[in-house]
């Protein structure tokens, strides 16, 4: 009796690869289609990191995994995927170590320690980029190398370390000059601008940022440009100046808002806030601030909410309402203590200070001044808190009797 041979049995394996390396390379190239349209990125971001985990498990899928981390990285960032998108980048630094891959492991270093900063892990953030800048000067890769040194610049900036975050944003910005590369010097400028801010050299600080935002205009970076213009915002509102932050602010909301920077609005809301307090409108102060809150309630961003009700705080204190204002202070107050920023929970107490000031409260009003000098004293050498002690001089100064 003749017979049948059997079929021989499919390569299952040698096909998942060849399926996963067609899959990786169709979403590189729908990215590549879509580079701006958030919609689109946003309905097929499951695929996407789908795409990115399977082929990250193959050598042979290494290099359009990585290059396509690298394209999507940027849209991860805005929209706020972070957790998510943490864990594409630890996977993605295990296969760059696999594939013996040095240049990608620096570039991915910057990335997590940025998405580290975001996140507010500090220390882990710091590590990544010491982890970034001693790697890229084995190999000789200066732009890496002057990434890192800005960013761990900024970081310094925002902790009070400023001899460290000028040495670093200095040395950055001349390698980026030596090679030519724009986008680096803006973000540099940025960071310096940002620097002298902070030590109140306003003047400038305002020169180091309006030649970021000139080159992100030129360069049609609509993202750095966003960032740019909300610290200049930022600038005015401490020099008081609240029409021109108010200009500045508008500007960011249109650029913010076309590119899909969801918790830079945020910050553009906290900021608009402050600016008409000063202008004296309580009523905006407060609507602004609840902008912002319902953001970086969406963030779970607990620095940015705890600004959020300060902001709201003194608005109901310019409005008499006084048991909301002391609601949403003492939440600040609470939420600053436990994640240990003393900048933080100085404004809070400065906030309940104003409460207190408007109550009559002579007894609570002595004890916050006295806690106030004593929180501040530490920091007085150091020109972030300046704001802080020029308010507290200016309130004891209105209470000659309690000097």
């Amino acid at each position: 009796m003749a017979t049948t041979p059997l079929a021989e049995h499919p390569d299952y394996a040698n096909l998942f690869r060849r399926q996963v390396l067609v899959n990786i390379q169709y979403w590189q190239e729908y990215i590549t289609r879509h580079p701006d349209d958030i919609a689109a990125l946003d309905s097929e971001r499951d695929c996407i990191l789908k795409a990115i985990t399977f082929a990250l498990s193959l050598e042979t899928c290494w290099s359009y995994a990585y290059n396509l981390i690298i394209n999507y990285t940027s849209f991860m960032e805005r929209r706020g995927y972070w957790e998510s998108w943490h864990k594409i980048l630890l996977l993605a630094l295990q296969a760059a170590r696999q594939n013996e891959d040095t240049s990608a492991k620096v570039h991915l270093f910057n990335l997590l320690a940025r998405l580290l900063f975001q996140q507010g892990r500090f220390q882990e953030s710091v590590n990544y980029y010491r982890q970034a800048i001693r790697t890229a000067r084995q190999i000789g890769d200066q732009f890496s190398e002057a990434r890192a040194c800005s960013n761990l610049g900024y970081y310094y900036v925002e902790r009070g370390f400023f001899n460290r975050a000028e040495i670093l944003c200095c040395h950055a910005l001349k390698i980026f000059e030596v090679i030519n590369n724009e986008h680096g010097r803006a973000h540099t400028e940025n960071h310096l601008g940002i620097l002298y801010t902070r030590q109140c050299a306003w003047a400038m600080a305002e020169q180091h940022l309006k030649r970021a935002c000139a080159i992100w205009e030129t360069t049609g970076d609509y993202y750095g440009l966003t960032r740019g213009l909300i610290n200049l915002s930022f600038l005015f509102n401490n020099l008081e100046q609240p029409n021109k932050s108010l200009t500045y602010l508008e500007q960011a909301l249109q650029q913010a808002q076309k590119v899909g920077l969801e918790f830079e609005v945020g910050t553009i809301y906290l900021n608009m806030g402050v600016a008409y307090r000063i202008n004296g409108d309580s009523r905006q102060a407060e609507i602004y601030a609840r902008r912002a809150e319902k953001i970086f309630q969406h963030f779970s961003n607990r620095e940015g909410l705890a600004s959020a009700w300060i902001n709201l705080g003194v608005a109901y204190v310019d409005q008499k309402r006084w048991q909301k204002a002391r609601v949403y202070l003492d939440m600040a107050l609470e939420t600053f203590q436990y994640l240990k920023t003393d900048y933080g929970e100085i404004g809070a107490l400065m906030g309940i200070l104003e409460y207190e000031l408007a109550r009559g409260n002579q007894q609570e009003i002595t004890n916050l001044l006295n806690l106030l000098k004593r929180l501040i004293r530490p920091h007085k050498q150091n020109a972030h808190y300046y704001q802080l002690k020029s308010k507290l001089k200016k309130y004891r100064r209105s209470l000659p009797e309690m000097d």
